[in-house]
């Protein structure tokens, strides 16, 4: 198809091909890869060494041949803008493996490119370098570029043993990244998409780019035009067709290496004779001078398309700007005779009718070879049938497409909240009179009989060919039929999905101000949580104040008090309404949800504000409180110790005794107490030489002692209060510490389960994954009994909490069962849901364990598919028509 010296084809490197991006850099760059996550090592440094064959000639003389290295030259370009980076082949692709990780991933993207004749090596290098930069620089990615020598093949000869090489077959693979690659502080990182080379013509067009078909065409005209300016104008190369460059001559089939090699072996398929038909109408074309002309619909006049995107006209290519070649569909005719259109054919005719004008019917008649219109024949049966073959796949597609969509439409209205169904029900009445399996069956005999034609020319009767081309003519129709229904399909079900993308674009801004209003609850459960402990320190700091006679003022204590206290009404209606919100399709977001998510938003935030500042407060004056208490509880202690020592000879001085016992404790300082020490002393000397007041000192002391002892037993008392409390706190922490504990290790135990590699829902996981984790805590909290009376009393609230959530999420994952539809996908579903809930404790919901329930839903969804069956089988119990 292209010009001798042009060769440019683009593939994807992919995970649901079996791909591995590892083992491609490696074979490409012939070295030893080592992945780390299979431990598989990729071994192909073979490639980098010369080989010596040692073989035998025709004549049985005995030689040796030198095989040069494969792989000629490597190396790895990364973006100009993320300048020099760190990066090793191995670790690279390993990572791209490693983020790669969903099972239909793209890895990236392989360009293998030839070199024209006349480009030197030291200009090979230069050229695909030069390429995989200028790609390397579009896209952001890193480009694994390698060059290689002409493949040998070996050929049998007789006895012996000859290599054939290629000359002229020096090529490069040229690898690109699925993901950006980013400079980083750790050497380089990798982008979190994919990156634009990669996204959908939908995507591109959104954003403002070209189609997917027009960046192919970029990289190959790109290619064009760099190897152009080394080489001489007569020896320039082409990326167009010889169609698009108005050359009269007709492309061949590509071999392919598998091909290639069955024909150094001297085998021979049908593409090869059509090839060899195609060489020879070429060859007629030349010596006649005559001009093809197309008699097809496949032509696209212009080469792109218009549309509208923010406003902006984006031009992109839409498919390719010619349809296949069929013979049958093509006339030779003088270059200076007047051009005739093409007569339009009957309904009852078929794209394989040939007319009087067919090229193939004006080389049978030249052809006095009885053997070579036979094989002029079987091209065109040939080509026929590669054509229908092409238009079939094509259809199958599209069907499978719309297939999917249909089934996904009840998904839809469950997102959007629109109802699909009258559509849906449209789109498969349409999609029943499609018709491409049981053809691509008969297109697949219909081959093997030209293939035996080819290989036994003598079943090749008249009335074979002649029945050959009735079954083609019969497959013929309905794949007219199938694109007559597709056309009506396709409108159909493009307008359901984008009404759903449409809905889902409404839907998408509004649930992400509902998800990063998640955020403002999350602040205000801490807030919460915040208050709580603080109302708790607070208590605490009050109390160390009344314990040093600093302070009784219980209208400053339910001053702060009231900072610690949380609205819960208000935060209740709060989380209503944005459950209400959560709770919206699509179909029902208009100006008053916005409205309401807006003021939602706003209560939200003047709400965390004067919290914060209650908290801001509060905070300060337990800050205030504890420094309080640190600086004058030591002197409290010294009074109090002063009292209890020297209490019998301090009330012997009435001033002094009142000074001491009235004195604010936010007046004591070192200077006051070591002043009554003093005078306490002297008083005690006093004392001590008035030997005749000892026994009024004694009674004294008597008495003082009986209101110490009255004092210390209420002082204890306070205490042991005070103690009580701490301990109260600190067991409902530990509490709340091991039940936090006992989420985590649940939260872990359910991942282990692995409900996400269920090919189901999201919704039907997370109904499924959140019964099992509340069961574990339910189940857990029921058969623990190391607690004390308190946290016995939380355990049994928190377990009648869980009991009611268990039963929720229950209800919710029986409800996202039912709604999904009865076939085997629900089958598999149920089986692997129940296989999990075997390793979950057994709780019983309604009378019943989560298995059994699940087990009669399952049980229905087979007794339903099967009426379904039988239904089907007594509907198509006649044989249906051909």
């Amino acid at each position: 198809m292209n010009n001798k010296g042009f060769h440019l084809s683009v593939s994807a490197v992919s995970k649901a091909k079996n791909h591995s991006v590892l083992a491609k850099s490696a074979y490409n760059s012939g070295s030893k890869l080592i992945d780390k996550q299979s431990g598989e090592i990729h071994d192909y440094t073979s490639k980098t060494k010369d080989k010596i064959l040692n073989l035998v000639d025709s004549d049985g003389a005995k030689y040796t041949q030198m095989i040069e290295k494969n792989v000629l030259h490597t190396a790895l370009i990364t973006p100009t803008v993320a300048g020099d980076l760190a990066v090793t082949r191995e670790g690279f692709w390993n990572d791209i493996e490693r983020i790669e990780s969903r099972k239909n991933a793209q890895f990236g993207t392989e360009i293998d490119v030839m070199f024209p004749e006349g480009v030197t090596a030291d200009q090979q290098i230069g050229l695909v370098e030069r390429y995989a930069q200028t790609l390397s620089d579009r896209y952001n990615v890193l480009v694994d570029v390698a060059i290689h020598r002409p493949h040998s093949h070996e050929k049998h000869v007789g006895k012996g043993e000859v290599v054939e090489l290629t000359s002229s077959n020096f090529h490069a693979h040229i690898l690109l990244s699925s993901r950006e690659i980013l400079a980083d502080a750790d050497g380089y990182a990798l982008s979190k998409r994919k990156n634009w080379l990669q996204w959908s013509t939908g995507e591109r067009l959104s954003k403002g780019l070209n189609g997917r078909g027009d960046e192919l065409k970029y990289q190959r005209t790109l290619w064009a035009d760099m190897a152009n300016e080394l080489l001489p104008e007569n020896k320039a190369i082409n990326e167009k067709s010889y169609r698009e460059q108005a050359i009269n001559r007709l492309p061949k089939m590509k071999l392919g290496k598998s091909l290639y090699k069955d024909v150094l072996k001297g085998k021979r398929s049908v593409i090869n004779e059509y090839n060899e038909t195609i060489d020879e109408i070429n060859a007629y074309i030349e010596k006649n001078g005559l001009v093809i002309e197309y008699d097809d619909k496949g032509r696209i006049d212009l080469e792109s398309n218009a549309q509208e995107v923010n406003g902006v006209t984006v031009h992109y290519k839409k498919r390719k700007p010619f349809a296949r070649l069929e013979l049958s569909n093509i006339r030779l005719v003088d270059p200076a005779a007047e051009l005739t259109p093409a007569t339009p054919k009957e309904d009852s005719q078929t794209h394989s009718d040939a007319a009087n004008d067919d090229v193939l019917d004006e080389l049978l008649v030249i052809s006095g070879d009885f053997e070579q219109q036979k094989k002029m024949v079987r091209s065109a049966l040939f080509s026929t049938i590669d054509r229908l073959h092409e238009e079939l796949a094509h259809q199958s597609k599209q069907t499978i497409t719309i297939d999917k969509n249909i089934k996904s439409t009840p998904r839809f209205t469950e997102e959007v909240g629109q109802d699909y169904s009258t559509s849906r029900q449209k789109m498969i009445e349409l999609a029943r009179q499609i018709s491409t399996k049981e053809q691509s069956e008969a297109l697949k005999e219909a081959l093997a009989l030209v293939e035996q034609f080819r290989q036994d020319d003598t079943l090749q009767t008249r009335r074979a060919v002649t029945s050959l081309e009735k079954q083609l003519s019969q497959i013929d129709k309905i794949v007219l039929n199938n694109e007559t229904v597709l056309k009506n399909l396709i409108p159909l079900n493009n307008e359901v999905i984008a009404d759903y993308e449409g809905l889902k674009a409404t839907l998408k801004p509004f649930a992400a101000k509902l998800n990063k209003l998640a955020t403002g609850f999350k602040a205000l459960d801490e807030i919460d949580i915040e208050k709580s402990d603080l109302s708790l320190q607070w208590d605490q700091a009050f109390a160390d104040l009344q314990e040093i006679d600093v302070t009784n003022n219980m209208d400053t204590y339910h001053k702060f008090a009231a900072f610690a206290d949380l609205d819960v009404e208000r935060f209740k209606h709060f989380q209503e309404e944005r459950e209400a919100l959560s709770t919206l399709k699509a179909v029902e977001i208009d100006t008053d949800a916005d409205t309401r998510l807006t003021a939602l938003t706003a209560d939200v935030k003047a709400f965390k504000t004067a919290n914060d500042n209650d908290i801001k407060q509060l905070k300060q004056q337990i800050n205030a409180s504890t420094k309080t208490y640190q600086r004058l509880s030591p002197f409290y202690e010294q009074r109090i110790a002063l009292l209890d020592q020297s209490e019998a000879v301090i009330v012997q001085d009435d001033d002094l005794y009142d000074e001491i016992t009235r004195t604010k404790t936010t007046q004591l300082n070192a200077d006051r107490l070591d002043d009554w020490r003093n005078r306490t002393m002297v008083l005690h000397h006093q004392l001590n030489k008035a030997h005749e007041q000892a026994k009024l000192k004694e009674e004294a002391e008597r008495a003082r002692e009986k209101a110490l002892i009255r004092r210390r037993v209420a002082l204890q008392q306070r205490r042991q209060q005070a103690s009580l409390k701490r301990q109260r706190i600190n067991e409902t922490k530990a509490y709340r510490d091991r039940f936090d504990n006992l989420v985590v290790r649940v939260r872990n135990r359910v991942d282990t389960l692995d409900f996400k590699v269920i090919d189901a829902p999201i919704e039907v996981i997370n109904a499924a994954e959140a019964v099992a984790a509340q069961a574990f805590i339910f189940t857990t909290l029921k058969h623990t009994d190391s607690f004390t009376t308190l946290q016995k009393s939380l355990r049994d609230t928190d377990a009648k909490k869980i009991a009611t959530q268990v039963q929720k999420a229950a209800t919710s994952l029986w409800q996202q069962l039912e709604r999904l539809p009865d076939n085997q996908d629900k089958v598999e579903v149920l089986t692997k849901i129940n296989e999990r809930f075997d390793h979950v404790p057994a709780i019983t919901i309604d009378g019943a364990t989560l298995t059994q329930t699940v087990t009669e839903h399952l049980q229905k969804t087979k007794n339903a598919i099967q009426a379904h069956e039988q239904a089907q089988t007594r509907r198509y119990s006649s044989p249906r028509p051909f």
